[in-house]
């Protein structure tokens, strides 16, 4: 009731205005208000790098960095947030102190709403949310639509997985970062009907779980996938990794990242396309769909760009 409520009151003062702005108070918040329109983005959460710059909108190279609830203690340059202004502050609902987060903007007089992007099926029903408060609900029902089906597609194919496969998620610069198996830092694995070998509770949070090189070894997973290019690019050459089954076997893959990673850190909404590109490599026989003409639809339905063939090929290989 209370959440209907706030509803109600952020519908009415966004119905009056003209040329809306809103600020998203971390990075998944703010790339899903990309996903929908560039143009209501007050300010960022950090720089963008080139990487990310390649495909997204010219002016966001000029928006404010505000900073933002994310990660290890970081919060906003309070200054800068009054001085930008927003019409609206949309907060991600990870955890328990984002009470505190809310209560703290309510204080400066800032309107907040809460969204919970802690799952995929989450982006089903925001997009819906958040299409009634921002009037644009012709737009976010081709994103909740397409993400719908995407997922029960899913969901429908890894019910014919007779054998799962077993994949290690590797972290930092050696591989022996990782995250539990029902972190939302790896949820795309067990999601696709895979396993993460790594079994544990996420009582931190933020993750990445170290672990020893034996340990590793005693997991030996069928595939493993990376974000560190380093590690990436080294993993054949270490003669301490040579006897994992995924580097015999010339299964480890660098999770593609541009503009945002498809996979985790920060999760965002192109983990709709992660877990198509997931299950296409860890069960070819089974999401046996064309990657490719996946990666263009989704670039063009979610962030307006047209990619041609090199630029897909290239988006795979994690450049």
């Amino acid at each position: 009731m209370k959440k209907l409520v706030l509803f109600l009151l952020v519908l009415d003062f966004l119905y009056s205005k003209d040329n809306l702005t809103v600020f998203g108070a971390s990075p998944p918040a703010t790339y899903f208000l990309y996903s929908i329109n560039p143009k209501l983005i007050a300010g960022t959460n950090y720089a963008f790098k080139h990487k990310e710059l390649l495909y997204l909108k010219e002016e966001m190279k000029s928006l404010p960095i505000i900073g933002g609830w994310y990660g290890q203690g970081k919060t906003p340059n309070f200054e800068t947030l009054i001085k930008v202004n927003p019409d609206l502050v949309i907060t991600w609902n990870y955890n328990s102190s984002f009470k505190q987060v809310n209560d703290k903007l309510n204080n400066f007089g800032f309107k907040t709403f809460e969204v919970n992007l802690n799952t995929l099926k989450d982006y089903v029903k925001v997009y819906d949310e958040i299409g009634k408060v921002l009037f644009m609900e012709d737009r976010t029902k081709l994103l909740s639509e397409y993400t719908k089906t995407k997922l029960e597609e899913i969901e429908s194919l890894e019910k014919n997985i007779k054998e799962k496969k077993s994949v290690y998620y590797a972290e930092g610069s050696d591989g022996l970062l990782t995250e539990c198996d029902k972190s939302v830092h790896a949820d795309l694995i067990e999601y696709i009907g895979a396993e993460n070998p790594h079994k544990c509770s996420n009582k931190m949070g933020f993750g990445r779980d170290r672990i020893s090189l034996e340990q590793l070894l005693l997991y030996n997973p069928d595939l493993i996938i990376t974000q560190e290019e380093n590690f990436y690019k080294n993993i054949y050459k270490n003669e301490k990794l040579k006897d994992l089954k995924a580097v015999k076997n010339k299964e480890v893959y660098l999770i593609p990242s541009s503009p945002f990673s498809w996979f985790d850190r920060p999760p965002s909404f192109m983990k709709i396309l992660g877990a198509q590109w997931l299950g296409n490599i860890v069960y070819k026989d089974i999401y046996s769909f064309n990657i490719n003409s996946r990666v263009k639809e989704f670039y063009r339905l979610f962030l307006d760009v047209s990619l041609d063939d090199e630029e897909i090929i290239n988006l795979l290989k994690g450049e």
